[in-house]
């Protein structure tokens, strides 16, 4: 919505195609695109490139935004909860971006953009398999950056938190069940999906490489805390791993 508000052509892609149709009825009038894809049927993702191509004339902008986080002790996960959140999470970005940069590398123009969060930075209890795809996530970023500085395509990620979204609800538990309900961050409160949209979109405006948005000051005070003293960050973690009331 905050892209087509700032005069983009937008390809909205998602696996409900009913939600995709409701999301573009609110916005702004434009040519925008219903493009229904699972981001881990990675065999499908260039022949969607190819329509995007075909329709649109050009990409201009990628944005990687599906992931899926965890609510479980590392040692009682299953091995699938894992490799499902890092197939959605890293794989998923990893084909997409795979699949655009001859096209942004034709034009001589790009801008890749990938959702992560403070979860990206440093590691937080019950939240392993999410911690490591968002840290991945960086790493990947960060190099594809650096390769591609030459050929103006531009990198930058999102590090966000307290944002409303269905991510605790959509959690995955230890057996690969879903959580089912939201956390205090979740739909009831936290920064308006919308307004945190537009704040990312005047900063990608600018290219910046990293864009933290966090909804509440204490959601970002670790970010800071883990550059100026790590230990302080571990230690914070360790006593949130042991209270009663984190999950």
């Amino acid at each position: 919505m905050a892209f087509a508000e700032a005069g983009a052509r937008v390809v909205l892609s998602a696996r409900r195609a009913d939600e995709l149709e409701r999301v573009r009825g609110r916005m702004t009038a434009g040519e925008h695109l219903v493009l229904p894809m699972d981001v881990t049927d990675y065999a499908a993702i260039p022949g969607k490139v190819a329509q995007v191509n075909a329709h649109m004339g050009r990409i201009d902008v990628l944005v990687c935004n599906a992931g899926v986080s965890q609510r479980s002790r590392f040692a009682e996960t299953t091995l699938d909860v894992f490799r499902t959140i890092i197939d959605v999470n890293v794989m998923g970005p990893a084909a997409h971006i795979h699949a655009v940069l001859p096209a942004m590398r034709g034009q001589g123009s790009g801008h890749i953009v990938v959702t992560s969060s403070v979860a990206g930075k440093f590691g937080i209890p019950n939240r392993s398999a999410y911690c490591a795809s968002k840290h991945a996530v960086h790493g990947l970023c960060d190099a594809l950056r650096a390769e591609h500085a030459p050929e103006n395509i531009h990198f930058s990620t999102l590090i966000i938190a307290a944002v409303k979204s269905s991510v605790n609800a959509n959690a995955f538990r230890a057996d690969g069940s879903k959580v089912g309900k939201d956390s205090k961050w979740g739909r009831g409160s936290g920064m308006d999906a919308v307004a945190a949209g537009r704040l990312m979109v005047k900063k990608l405006a600018k290219r910046e490489e990293e864009i933290v948005v966090v909804a509440d000051w204490r959601a970002g005070i670790p970010l800071y805390q883990q550059r100026l003293s790590p230990r302080i960050v571990y230690r914070r973690m360790a006593r949130l791993a042991q209270s009663k009331w984190w999950s």
